[in-house]
């Protein structure tokens, strides 16, 4: 109590510190009143070089050349910060709070030195704010259904029983699938299959190995299954289980990274809630987990091609800002104007890769190896693209121009993403010129998103709203709504991220409803 009340007179000062939604969230669990902070040096050197280490040991050394004590030089193993001394924990507390300080005022004055205070209106408006929107997710967390993860459990354990003696069979012998040693000389020495590459430690029978060796033997089909089971069910259902059962209501709380990428997207850890799979079948069971609580429904809401509109908005192509405005299929049209009417339909695939392949830098040769086609063929497609959209040729152009000659690139908040151009070798400056297009991208999609997350967030407190906003994944939000007012609220919603920020073509965001994130489309 002491010491809630010294920290409660702390806390009506202006507060600075050092990954603070750690200290925040905790602060606020013990009943001190939410605030928005007003600085958090972490994330002031984040936007100062976003692709950098922004941990407090990692800034004292870059900025002041000085090592802070380890935590784990204090604490021993298998015990706690309990168990340090008074006088070496005050030490450490006191080092961490002089040190924040410090760096405060350091990274202050690099950004006024750099021209960048810009990012400090950015810091203040968007990225301190969303600490709390943050927290807020975090402490939400997702309910998942216990009783369909054993399900998963029990069948992929006997699925992948069933393939180890249908692999037993095919090699005509036992052997460790998971060693890769092991299956390497099954595969190219027993069963004697072609095209094994060996390394120092033996064959590599990595994915790709295995895809090109598919229709060779049965065996390889069988092992690719076994690999995709035993993913699943070590990475996902397993470590989720075990998650779920430690909480009474069984929800599964992540941890989100503001500062975790160079283009500003969020991350996710422990568990990462991200990278669920959702192309496979058994990426959607495990979806099929995670449900909303007894009397609300689960609802996705995503941003439709938002990088795409990025590209319209930000080259003006006449072209491709008419077929947004008309509110065509893009891939449709793209296909319409690169292969003609006849050829559309049958080519909007290609069309897609193309139209998402260009914004990340994608070459003829990468091109012609999602396409199965030829590299000229490639080429040309490109060529034909750029001819169709002349003013995006230039933008792109524009972009890696800028990397060149400034050294970094902007999205639409003006975050800046520093490449250093000059000291690079080839294979990096090949790298920044596919990374810069990349984040002004990606970049400025997270940065929309943020914006829709922090307004979205207001209107849920403002209002009470019977809602609450659970996970992001890029450009889409997970949310828990009281089924009696579901569809008004998504509307609702939906709506807030449509007109976030007025563009040169219309935002679009679809609206998906159900029982389990499984259901979402």
């Amino acid at each position: 109590e002491d010491a809630l009340a010294a920290i409660e007179k702390l806390m009506a000062h202006q507060v600075v510190g050092q990954n603070l939604k750690f200290d925040l969230g905790l602060l606020y669990s013990h009943g001190i009143p939410e605030q928005i902070p007003y600085a958090d040096t972490m994330i002031m050197a984040w936007l100062l070089d976003p692709g950098s280490k922004v941990g407090l040991d990692a800034l004292a050394k870059k900025f002041f050349a000085y090592e802070m004590k380890p935590f784990k030089e204090m604490v021993k193993k298998g015990e706690d910060f309990s168990s340090v001394s008074i006088e070496e924990a005050t030490f450490y507390a006191a080092e961490d709070a002089w040190m924040t300080y410090l760096l405060y005022g350091a990274i202050k004055k690099k950004m006024e030195l750099a021209s960048v205070e810009h990012l400090l209106t950015e810091a203040k408006n968007v990225e301190y704010p969303f600490i709390n929107v943050l927290i807020r997710m975090e402490r939400a967390g997702i309910k998942v259904s216990v009783e369909r993860l054993q399900r998963l459990e029990k069948s992929l354990s006997s699925d992948l029983a069933k393939l180890t003696e249908e692999i037993y069979a095919l090699a005509g012998t036992e052997f460790n699938i998971k060693s890769t040693q092991q299956l390497g000389v099954v595969l190219f020495q027993q069963i004697g299959l072609k095209g094994g590459k060996k390394t120092k430690t033996g064959y590599s029978t990595n994915e790709a190995v295995l895809q090109s060796l598919k229709g060779e033997h049965p065996i390889i089909e069988k092992i690719l299954s076994y690999r995709e089971y035993q993913k699943m069910l070590s990475t996902y259902v397993k470590p989720l289980l075990g998650l779920a059962l430690k909480d009474k209501e069984h929800r599964i709380f992540t941890s989100f990274i503001q500062t975790g990428t160079a283009t500003g997207r969020l991350s996710s850890r422990d568990p990462n809630l991200q990278n669920i799979p959702v192309r496979s079948a058994l990426g959607r069971s495990v979806r099929e987990a995670f449900v909303a609580r007894d009397g609300y429904k689960l609802v996705s809401i995503d941003y439709s091609q938002i990088e795409l509109r990025l590209l319209a908005h930000f080259s003006g192509d006449k072209a491709l800002k008419e077929a947004f405005e008309q509110g065509l299929d893009i891939h449709m049209a793209t296909a319409v104007k690169l292969f003609g009417e006849e050829e559309a339909a049958a080519k909007r695939n290609f069309a897609k890769s193309i139209n998402f392949g260009l914004l990340y830098g994608m070459g003829s040769r990468k091109l012609s190896q999602e396409l199965g086609i030829s590299q000229s063929e490639a080429r040309q497609i490109i060529e034909n693209y750029f001819a169709t959209f002349p003013t995006v040729k230039s933008f792109l152009e524009g972009i890696q121009e800028r990397v060149k000659i400034d050294g970094y690139v902007e999205t639409i908040l003006g975050r800046r993403r520093i490449f250093d151009y000059e000291n690079a070798n080839q294979m990096m400056k090949a790298a920044f010129m596919r990374e810069s297009v990349n984040t002004v991208f990606q970049g400025s999609a997270a940065d929309l998103i943020k914006l829709s997350m922090l307004d979205i967030d207001s209107i849920i407190h403002e209002e009470a709203l019977p809602a609450r906003m659970l996970l992001q994944i890029h450009d889409e939000l997970i949310f828990e709504i009281a089924e009696e007012r579901v569809d008004e609220i998504a509307q609702r919603f939906a709506y807030t991220m449509a007109h976030i920020m007025p563009l040169e073509v219309p935002l679009e965001c679809s609206v998906s409803i159900g029982e389990s994130w499984g259901e979402l489309k």
